[in-house]
């Protein structure tokens, strides 16, 4: 079960609210991989062994857009024994996307002076 977060900036007070984790459907690879573009796929395909069933990790993770700004959930999938990750685009501009820490501070992409609080809200599947 995912969770619902949201960010706040302390300066400008924009907001973002975004589903992270995975839901239930995420738990098979082929469907994590239909939530990724086409070339992230056949790159991914390309690193599974025919007929294997690899060790994977998937959630939707908060991201800064390099291109838009903007703030969104990316998927992002990591092949364990190959130590490979795959990390989606931005959903709106299709742009380069920074994945956010979690213990670290965030500035607000939008204004650059104040930081983000983020405060879980509620739950997904």
């Amino acid at each position: 079960m995912g969770i619902i977060r949201q960010l706040k900036c302390t300066s400008c007070g924009r907001e973002w609210q975004l589903r992270l984790g995975h839901g239930m459907r995420h738990g098979i690879l082929g469907r994590v991989m239909e939530v990724f573009p086409e070339d992230i796929q056949r790159s991914i395909a390309a690193e599974v062994d025919a007929g294997q069933l690899p060790l994977f990790r998937f959630d939707y993770r908060a991201a800064v857009c390099g291109r838009c700004r903007n703030v969104a959930a990316v998927p992002v999938l990591e092949l364990i024994e190959k130590k490979k990750a795959f990390v989606g685009e931005c959903p709106d501009c299709r742009g380069s996307a920074e994945l956010l820490e979690e213990d670290l501070p965030v500035i607000c992409p939008g204004c650059k002076n104040g930081q983000l609080e983020m405060q879980d809200i509620g739950h997904w599947d």
